[in-house]
């Protein structure tokens, strides 16, 4: 009886301590993979993302000049379109992404203001432009 009782309190903690071992083991290691082509774009979208919101930045704080911001600022929601293109994403999913976009611009922008000034949610401010859904191109993904 007692040898039972012992190897019980042996067993139990060994089970307890092996575990998280013996189930990490089942768990794909490479289940996300940095140099998929989905990563990739999502690595660009948030550096387009980023770079709207330091021409926010720079722009009222007066490092860029009104042509100069309006140029970056272009080119950047251009690169977020095409990313998106290029993402293939559904209608639904374009259109979070972009509240999101608008939302972090705008966020930027009421942080840089003090927050004095925010637009209500899906207004769209006087000096933002808004970006066109991109046209969907025939793919090889489905």
């Amino acid at each position: 009886m007692i040898v039972t009782i012992a190897i019980i309190l042996t067993l139990v903690p060994a089970l307890l301590i092996l575990w998280p071992f013996v189930m990490g083991l089942r768990r794909d290691e490479f289940e996300y993979d940095e140099g998929a082509p989905q990563a990739d774009l999502m690595r660009r979208w948030d550096a387009a993302v980023a770079g709207l919101t330091s021409t926010e930045l720079d722009h009222s704080l007066g490092n860029l000049s009104d042509e100069d911001y309006q140029g970056l600022r272009t080119r950047l929601l251009m690169e977020a379109a095409d990313l998106m293109r290029e993402m293939e994403l559904s209608e639904e999913e374009e259109e979070r992404m972009l509240a999101a976009l608008s939302e972090e611009v705008r966020g930027a922008r009421s942080r840089i203001e003090g927050g004095a000034e925010t637009a209500s949610e899906g207004e769209v401010a006087p000096d933002e432009p808004s970006v066109a859904t991109p046209e969907r191109s025939p793919g090889p993904y489905p």
